[in-house]
């Protein structure tokens, strides 16, 4: 059995006050209990750890070694202790946070500073990341919550998801498109049935990938997808280079557009919503705390990305 933490406390008591009887106050107990904690530690270690008689205590050579060993031992249990504690309030820990980039640009940075605040000794890590790569990020252990669109029906009893914003899907066609008149804000959906589409990714985002086709299909029409790029700033880049037009969320206002243009659709009510998640079971307090921080700006974010996010305030 490797040595007691309350044993060595009375050695460094001792050691530190040349006295069995002084270390037995400092410690709140009887000058016996001292002598026997000693006692059981030489007899431990097979050596002598005082010189002592009715005059005076001193420490040993072995002593001196052991005692510059103790002390960083019950120092790290004492900051072992510490941090428990501050780790249960959720005053230190780390946070890796997964999120949708162009969904995530307009309140994410804000909403990490706030925390930051009050959590100052909490380390977050930010990952830009599809909802797929969430989901596979979260079955690693490599994210602790992710902002991504909702989790695919078989995953949802794993997940902890609240509802964070709702945003809309809208067009976006190059500025030379005859649809791209500055008189225009907004087209039907079935203006597109002869397009090319330039789509996100269907392995990144399955459930707006489906969005999106099924949209069209409720048209009276089936897109020609010709592209799937990888990134939402790549779908903007190729509708702009004229390779074809495309559906998303409004969200991607916020990237760079150079070339084309966004339009409302009038025939389109389809809500996509980004939600705050994370796996079920016990929730560390940094995480239960972010959480709630996020939720309580809700509403907030909701109409930043409803000012923000138009198509006229390009």
């Amino acid at each position: 059995m490797g040595m007691e933490i309350k044993l060595l406390k009375s050695f460094i008591a001792v050691a530190r006050l040349k006295s069995f009887s002084a270390a037995a106050r400092e410690l709140n107990t009887v000058q016996p209990a001292i002598s026997r904690h000693i006692s059981d530690l030489e007899t431990e270690l097979n050596t002598c750890l005082f010189w002592r008689n009715t005059r005076e205590v001193n420490i040993t050579s072995a002593g001196e070694v052991l005692l510059q060993e103790a002390l960083e031992i019950v120092a790290h249990e004492e900051r072992a202790r510490t941090l428990v504690k501050l780790a249960s309030s959720g005053q230190v820990g780390r946070l890796r946070i997964g999120y949708l980039g162009p969904a995530c640009y307009l309140f994410l940075p804000k909403l990490v500073q706030k925390f930051s605040e009050t959590y100052p000794d909490v380390l977050i890590s930010l990952h830009e990341l599809t909802a797929q790569e969430q989901l596979e990020a979260f079955q690693k252990g490599t994210i602790d919550i992710g902002f991504s669109r909702p989790v695919p029906r078989m995953d949802r009893a794993s997940f902890d998801s609240k509802a964070v914003y709702q945003d809309r899907l809208i067009a976006f066609v190059p500025l030379d498109h005859p649809l791209s008149s500055t008189l225009r804000k907004s087209i039907r959906l079935s203006e597109l049935a002869d397009e090319r589409f330039v789509l996100f990714t269907r392995r990144g985002a399955p459930m707006l990938f489906h969005l999106v086709i099924k949209a069209c299909q409720n048209a009276g029409f089936e897109p020609n997808v010709s592209s799937e790029p990888g990134t939402m700033q790549t779908v903007l880049t190729e509708v702009s280079a004229g390779l074809g037009v495309s559906i998303a969320p409004s969200c991607i206002l916020g990237l760079k557009l150079v070339e084309c243009r966004g339009l409302m659709i009038e025939d389109c009510e389809d809500k996509i919503p980004l939600e705050i998640q994370c796996k079920n079971g016990p929730m560390p307090r940094a995480l239960e705390a972010f959480t709630e921080l996020t939720m309580s700006f809700a509403n907030s974010i909701q109409a930043l990305i409803d000012r923000t996010a138009m198509p006229e305030n390009q």
